[in-house]
């Protein structure tokens, strides 16, 4: 099921890095490269994984939260979590699953 994003947010995300260095990698790459690299390359690494994520979390905070502008809120704070626990991912195939789990328990707390 595709997910569609209402905001603009990771379109403008998702466009800024299209094409680039990162495209086809996994993301257990994305978030290793995040990880090693705090430049311009692991902010790519970032970016795709917001963007390759970010419209199920979007989606799932719009379902919960029925507020556009308060899932919006609740996105950002999904991949500022997963921003700063990146090192301590157990199962870095699986960050997209972790940003779902996320999304679901900060939006009940809204």
């Amino acid at each position: 099921m595709a997910y569609a994003a209402t905001g603009s947010v990771v379109r403008q995300i998702g466009a800024l890095f299209e094409g680039s260095s990162v495209a086809g990698l996994g993301d257990r790459q994305l978030l290793e490269r995040f990880i090693a690299q705090p430049d311009a390359a692991g902010e790519a690494a970032f970016a795709a994984l917001v963007a390759r994520h970010g419209p199920m979390v979007l989606h799932v905070c719009r379902q919960i939260l029925g507020d556009l502008h308060h899932a919006e809120d609740t996105f950002q704070a999904v991949f500022l979590v997963l921003a700063r626990r990146a090192r301590s991912i157990r199962d870095p195939d699986l960050p997209g699953q972790l940003a779902l789990r996320v999304a679901i328990r900060t939006a009940r707390l809204c």
